[in-house]
């Protein structure tokens, strides 16, 4: 005998054979009232009534019994038989259309100035086999439930529970086709589930026969969901049982963010709400990871709007750039201080075989008269610096091309750099 947790009374069970052969009857403390039609009235002595024990199996006078055995449950199994190999129910609180399955869906979903369709939804129908089995616990008749899925896998009791197997009712009209064999296949699946679940296990023991075979239909969901806003539209794949589907994260196309609440760019692009913001400098909604904050304003706003500035290598708004009093070089505000670039005023001592130096003055050969050199760099520039006894001087070069951007030279007690004149700078390079 299998074991199993699903298990109901006898009388649950008559109750459930009685309606799946659509039999009228009224119950009312325990008993029911059993209506029979002139066919069924010759198995019962010709009575056009019966009033059934469901929460016993009393024989008292007046009440019919529902023994396993006895007259009712023994034509109740014949009339389900005679109706086709095996009986067909759905689990009871199952959606049925689409429009059930989508109004869950929806309803996970906040769209700004948009809204949530279907892009197209399937049902399809799965059979589960119920196999049926009296046992005696107790003293008393009890019938265990053992499920196969369709695929002839057993059925844990947590997905028999979510699936509404345990709450069915009939269909009682158009049951969805079985291509032939797969009923067979799937109840020989379900004996070997039977045999495996058996507590005691005696090769020698005769095979316990099911008392009813029953295709629980349950449906599938298979869809995606379209979602619009203005003329943006993004899909979302969606499948799962119909009983268990439930709103799934939109996974965003560009930012990778998992959302609920969609919301779209100006340039229509549909994302999660948190990942997009609004650029400081032109108001455009945009995606936040493409904005970058300016050095100066703290202003979060588009990279298209700003230069590096070449001594932080921070962003900044073209607007908040400035020429440095010293090198002549377009800085960020943020690097100038008292109109000198950070750059400029942390020159470092060098010697002259330091390579950077070496290069300059194999380009510039006249600048190796001076010594004493001073040197820093930004992303573009070398800004060396050279001392004598009574002068200074300044020379700015480029980092890739090694030409002169900025020539001047100083008294060695003054702070004023005078550029030097077109005239004179080939007399000091060369």
């Amino acid at each position: 005998m299998p074991e199993s947790n699903h298990r109901e009374s006898l009388g649950d069970f008559v109750r459930w054979a009685m309606t799946q052969s659509q039999l009228t009857f009224e119950e009312q403390g325990g008993v029911a009232c059993l209506q029979l039609s002139e066919a069924d009235r010759e198995a019962f002595d010709g009575q056009a009534e019966l009033r059934v024990a469901l929460q016993s199996q009393s024989s008292d006078t007046g009440l019919e019994s529902i023994a396993l055995e006895g007259r009712l449950c023994t034509w109740l199994l014949e009339r389900l038989k005679a109706a086709g190999p095996s009986a067909h129910v759905r689990p009871r609180k199952q959606p049925l259309a689409v429009n059930d399955i989508s109004a869950r869906l929806f309803a996970g979903y906040h769209i700004d100035g948009g809204q949530v369709h279907l892009g197209g939804c399937q049902l399809t129908d799965f059979p589960f086999l119920r196999l049926s089995f009296a046992a005696t616990e107790n003293g008393k008749t009890v019938i265990r439930h053992l499920f196969v899925a369709h695929d002839g896998s057993s059925v844990s009791d947590q997905l028999a529970k979510d699936l509404g197997l345990l709450d069915v009712e009939p269909i009682t009209k158009h049951p969805p086709r079985l291509e032939e064999g797969t009923l067979d296949t799937l109840v020989a699946a379900g004996r070997r589930v039977a045999v495996q679940s058996c507590t005691t296990r005696d090769p020698s023991a005769a095979t316990i026969e099911h008392l009813v075979a029953t295709l629980v239909w349950v449906k599938q969901a298979s869809g995606q969901l379209q979602f619009t806003i203005g003329d943006a539209t993004a899909l979302l794949p969606f499948s799962g049982w119909a009983t268990l589907i439930e709103p799934q994260p939109f996974v965003a196309q560009h930012s990778g963010a998992s959302t609920y609440h969609l919301s779209a760019t100006d340039d229509g692009r549909i994302d999660a709400v948190e990942e997009i913001a609004t650029c400081e400098h032109s108001a455009r909604r945009i995606l936040r990871q493409e904005l970058v904050a300016c050095s100066v304003t703290g202003k979060q706003v588009l990279e298209e709007f700003t230069d590096l500035c070449p001594v932080s290598g921070k962003p900044t708004l073209s607007d908040e750039f400035a020429s440095c009093g010293q090198c002549r070089e377009r800085v960020s505000r943020s690097v100038l201080e008292e109109d000198i670039c950070t750059a400029c005023r942390e020159l470092t001592k060098i010697k002259k075989d330091d390579p950077r130096l070496v290069w300059i003055l194999g380009e510039h050969t006249g600048l190796d008269r001076w010594n004493r050199w001073q040197l820093s760099e930004t992303q573009n520039v070398y800004i060396a610096r050279a001392d004598s006894l009574l002068k200074r001087l300044l020379v700015v070069v480029d980092k890739e091309t090694l030409s002169v951007h900025h020539l001047a030279t100083t008294g060695r007690l003054s702070s004023v750099w005078i550029p030097v004149a077109d005239g004179a700078r080939e007399e000091l390079l060369k």
